[in-house]
């Protein structure tokens, strides 16, 4: 802008020179009076029409930067102005469209951002309230084990008690920092063939304790290997979540069954038990994070499990269902093979 207006400044200065050089010129010509001062005339016509023309355009450029100004305030203050003409495919409605197009996507990242923030404050809430209490029954119990006078029965039942509440914190600070990884991305899953015979294996293997200090029942009947494509580590971490619900809703002496279906484009990991079930009403909710039912208000756990499955299934293009009744839960992983 600067280079335009030295040049228009320049251009205006060299044309007045002109005039005059052009004016003195014709005086010294053997022209005629009447034919001097029609040609000065001429030159003078044409010279104030460049000027008006110059003023004009100044004029336009003025009342232009004055409507794009009035567009961007607008759109600073988050409200929809229509200025140019739509219907006319000209420089300036096309500078307006992308525009307002550059605002829409701006208030979408702002409510997305509104949205994360909303999230953020749930979690902490959220993390506060399932922290608080082991932290607090862990303090009770070392403060009692400060009591000289306990006998030996006791100090032992309180530091039972004070490793339960630590296993407890421990538990939930390592599932808060697996889901904390992967909402925010700091964790990559890299999905490639992998057999989902082997995944079962390693997660029946961890459970194994639990199920059988109760007396669980596990089966899992498969002559055939399955391969899709997944990540090893965080699909074993999947299926060991819901296969440890399976474990600890169970009662004692039930069976929980496995068992792979292969479909063209997926394989189905059913992990299926006889325990209490999940009431309809509550079947779209568990996957939520740190959701727990009614009926699992005895039981030990966070409710992280189950989100974590989702999310990790969802992140290698698969998805989970459910169904339940009063006679046991069914959850069904989709995993694709290709």
């Amino acid at each position: 802008m600067k280079h335009f207006g030295f040049y228009r400044k320049l251009i205006l200065i060299l044309g007045f020179v002109l005039t005059l050089i052009f004016a003195v010129g014709i005086f010294f010509t053997e022209l005629s009076s009447i034919g001097k001062l029609l040609i000065l005339g001429g030159w003078i016509v044409l010279y104030g029409t460049f000027f008006l023309l110059d003023f004009l355009h100044r004029h336009y450029m003025d009342d232009l930067l004055e409507q794009l100004t009035l567009l961007i305030e607008a759109l600073i203050g988050e409200q929809e102005l229509h200025i140019f003409s739509e219907t006319e495919d000209t420089l300036t409605s096309r500078l307006q469209h992308q525009l307002l197009k550059l605002r829409t996507i701006l208030l979408s990242q702002n409510q997305l951002l509104e949205q994360e923030k909303g999230q953020i404050k749930s979690l902490i809430s959220d993390i506060s309230h399932q922290i608080k209490t082991p932290i607090a029954t862990a303090n009770t119990f070392a403060q009692l084990l400060n009591d000289k006078a306990l006998s030996d029965e006791e100090r032992t039942e309180y530091i039972a008690s004070l490793q339960i509440s630590i296993e407890k914190l421990t538990f939930l600070t390592n599932s808060l920092i697996k889901m904390s990884r992967l909402e925010s991305g700091m964790i990559c899953l890299k999905p490639e063939r992998n057999s989902l015979n082997d995944v079962v294996l390693q997660s029946v293997k961890t459970v194994y304790t639990k199920a059988k200090q109760k007396k669980l029942t596990i089966t899992f009947d498969c002559e055939q290997r399955y391969e899709a494509i997944f990540d090893f580590n965080w699909t074993v971490e999947a299926v060991t979540n819901v296969l440890d619900n399976a474990v600890k809703y169970t009662p004692n002496g039930g069976t929980v069954r496995l068992q792979i279906t292969e479909y063209p484009s997926y394989l189905r990991l059913d992990i299926s038990d006889n325990g209490i079930g999940i009431p309809q009403e509550e079947q779209a909710k568990i996957f939520g994070r740190f959701y727990r039912g009614k009926q699992s208000a005895s039981i030990d756990g966070v409710g992280i499990g189950l989100y974590l499955t989702r999310d990790i299934i969802n992140k290698q293009s698969g998805y989970v269902k459910v169904t339940s009744d009063e006679n046991g839960s069914s959850f069904s992983l989709f995993l694709k093979k290709d």
